[in-house]
């Protein structure tokens, strides 16, 4: 009898435990995935995209248009990258996939990727989560569908 306790409760841990990627594609340029054990809740507005564990919010994924007087995404993102450093924000330039450029932007314990894709650069992904989670959402950046 004591065996097929462990045996339940060990299935019970295991199916806890599961946790699969869930994709967002806020549109066709860009697609996220994020492990589903992450969050618990979504909630979808215009361009924005909020995930939230426990009623907390724990991350947003965004895309904004590159505004009309900047050149290109590539010298958007570079003035961005410039004005956001400071004593308490830090940047840093990432390895996205490829056909993707960007930074990140740390302040406090959450990174803020800011990307775009190099095939259709009228937009911008920004994408902000606590750092441990980050790079392995970062990782799964791909075209949208």
């Amino acid at each position: 009898m004591k065996f097929i306790g462990i045996v339940v409760f060990a299935l019970i841990l295991s199916g806890c435990a599961s946790s699969k990627p869930i994709s967002f594609s806020p549109n066709k340029e860009y697609s996220v995935s994020v492990q589903s054990s992450v969050f618990d809740t979504v909630r979808i507005d215009n361009n924005d995209t909020t995930l939230f564990l426990d009623g907390k919010s724990i991350g947003f994924i965004r895309v904004e248009p590159v505004p009309e007087g900047a050149s290109s995404a590539a010298d958007f993102l570079n003035a961005l990258r410039s004005s956001s450093e400071s004593d308490t924000v830090t940047t840093k330039s990432l390895s996205f996939p490829a056909g993707f450029s960007g930074f990140a932007a740390k302040n406090r314990n959450y990174l803020t990727g800011y990307l775009f894709n190099e095939r259709n650069s009228g937009s911008v992904l920004i994408f902000s989560f606590p750092e441990d989670e980050f790079d392995q959402i970062a990782e799964t950046v791909s075209r949208g569908i």
